[in-house]
């Protein structure tokens, strides 16, 4: 076929140039998605495809924006091949002549306010190897990392990085050379990173620093349409974290190089290995493809008329990376670009309008139901969510329709999904009977489902609370001031409170030793021996270590902490 189509590139191109597109019918003013925007780039010709007879088969259509007209020949049996054109609707077209910095600017750039007040943004870039995804995404992860650090947002933030590709049903950390982890997702529906590392990042230098390392250790290949294939799908990880909202949500970039598809005729040459790296590659495209074909027909989905449309993104892990993209009932709103690459070449037109028609598909895409895009420095400046709750139906409005585009429907709704969160985080408190059960009674009707928070249920619905100080209890989460020969586990410095301390208790101490001494400063002063608490392998997680115990002094007590545990991932969280 290719033969067929060199010696009629001639032809091809006198075709291309006599089309007329035809007259577009008017259909009014499309619905498209707020919070996914689709582009095109179509690279240029290389000149190497030049010398050898190709000739280039798509173009943007001038005067119109976000159309493509993809030219192919038709091979058949008698008279000269006739041109079979293609139009598509694509959002945006980056041709040729366009730069990097300038698809920065009108798709990627609006992502970075999003995430910086604790939203969720996702770049993707997908469509045949040797389209130039990765040119394309490693020249705007170093744009943003100029941005996040040039001090154009407002606001002081700490942010945290981890990069990783996935191959297959499996993950590899590539600031980490390479060391597998798992992707779990835990009981709130958050995807997490098991035992993949994060940087903490705090200049532009640092973050290009950890890009650059991890280009080393992805994996590529030669291929028969590029030499340095991408064999893996790369992803790069950014959390953005308001130290001053503590309650507020993190902001999360993604930003994927996803690997190139391969048709048969290219798999032609390669070895086992890497016909099974390939179809390893196509089956995970394929399942993002049918993620992206069942988000679009959420659109023309009908309660009475056709049954919900199924999105499969837990088939794959680059779409459970990509859930909170495809997952209908999210809770968190998202903004997502996507990026389609494709080869402008007369030979690669069938692998062009692959991608073009999945993009158009993405593009009429229905907006997922989440969250409203409310500001958390708007509607809560200064206030914790305790404070919140006491605020009045008609205020708590008031502040969410400061927001721009917030409606008023989105306004009750997001109230009401506060006040539901607010309800089922105290339902695990519910029925239990007062502190002072019977010796050897369980505190919790049912410990199994119940008791999951260090919240005291001696108090539970009581807005006055004594100070924790004067309410001491096994099970007591505090903070604490370690000494200067203390050592803590944990970046909040946080510990359980098991029982007083007297003369006679030995303590398991985190030292190792057993009987540790008391120093003789804290003699007559009141304390208690508690169990120590780590930090768990997950960001903003916290382990319990009943078995490596410390003796601490109440006046080195700072305030109560609560925490949460989470069976999904084996975890305990603070929580309000």
């Amino acid at each position: 076929m290719n033969e067929f189509l060199l010696q009629n590139a001639d032809r091809h191109q006198q075709l291309v140039r006599q089309f007329k597109p035809k007259p577009r019918p008017n259909e009014g003013n499309p619905v498209t998605s707020p919070n996914i925007s689709v582009a095109t780039r179509i690279r240029p010709m290389l000149d190497e495809e030049r010398s050898s007879g190709q000739v280039p088969a798509a173009f943007p259509r001038p005067g119109e924006n976000g159309v493509v007209d993809l030219h192919e020949l038709r091979k058949v049996v008698r008279g000269p091949p006739p041109l079979n054109s293609s139009t598509f609707h694509v959002g945006q077209v980056f041709g040729a002549d366009r730069t990097t910095e300038s698809i920065y600017e009108e798709l990627v750039q609006p992502l970075l306010p999003w995430v910086w007040e604790g939203g969720i943004g996702t770049l993707f870039a997908y469509g045949q190897t040797g389209s130039g995804k990765t040119y394309s995404v490693s020249g705007i992860e170093r744009l943003i990392a100029g941005a996040l650090f040039d001090g154009t947002i407002q606001g002081q933030r700490s942010l945290h990085v981890t990069i990783f590709e996935l191959a297959g049903n499996s993950a590899f950390d590539l600031l980490n050379s390479r060391m597998p982890f798992q992707i779990l997702e835990d009981s709130f529906g958050n995807t997490q990173l098991a035992g993949a590392e994060e940087h903490k990042v705090t200049s532009t230098r640092e973050l290009l620093a950890l890009i650059d390392e991890s280009a080393i250790f992805r994996q590529t290949a030669s291929t028969e349409k590029n030499d340095g294939s991408s064999r893996t799908h790369a992803i790069c990880r950014i959390r953005i974290q308001n130290p001053s909202q503590a309650l507020v949500d993190d902001g999360i970039l993604y930003l994927i190089d996803l690997a190139g598809s391969e048709a048969s005729r290219d798999m032609a040459n390669h070895t086992a290995d890497r016909m099974k790296e390939t179809r390893e590659i196509n089956i995970s495209l394929s399942i993002l493809k049918d993620c992206i074909r069942g988000l679009a027909n959420m659109d023309n989905f009908s309660t009475k008329s056709s049954k919900k449309p199924y999105i499969p993104f837990r088939q794959s892990m680059l779409t459970k990376v990509l859930k909170h993209v495809f997952d209908p009932s999210g809770n968190r709103e998202c903004k997502t670009a996507v990026l389609a690459c494709i080869n402008p070449s007369l030979l690669d037109t069938g692998a062009s309008k692959n991608t073009l028609r999945y993009a158009e598909m993405l593009r009429s895409a229905e907006t997922k139901s989440g969250n409203p895009s409310i500001s958390p420095s708007i509607l809560a400046p200064s206030e914790t969510g305790q404070q919140l709750l006491q605020l009045s139906t008609s205020q708590f409005l008031q502040r969410c329709l400061r927001s721009d585009g917030v409606t008023g429907d989105q306004a009750k709704a997001f109230h009401a999904k506060f006040w539901r969160l607010h309800i089922d985080s105290q339902r695990s408190l519910s029925g239990r009977p007062s502190a002072t059960s019977k010796k050897g009674q369980s505190l919790c009707k049912n410990a199994s489902n119940t008791c999951l928070s260090s919240r005291d249920p001696a108090y539970e619905g009581k807005k006055d609370l004594p100070n924790f100080k004067e309410r001491f209890r096994p099970g007591l989460v505090v903070r604490w001031k370690p000494s200067a020969a203390s050592v803590s586990d944990s970046k909040q410095n946080l510990a359980v409170v098991l029982c007083p301390y007297t003369e006679e208790a030995h303590v398991q101490a985190f030292s190792g030793s057993l009987g540790s001494k008391v120093n003789q400063a804290y003699q007559g002063s009141q304390q208690y021996i508690c169990a120590m608490v780590s930090s768990g392998t997950l960001a903003n997680t916290y382990e319990i270590n009943l078995w490596r115990q410390v003796v601490i002094d109440v006046k080195d007590m700072e305030a109560e902490v609560l925490l949460e545990y989470d069976p999904a991932t084996r975890y305990y969280h603070t929580t309000v």
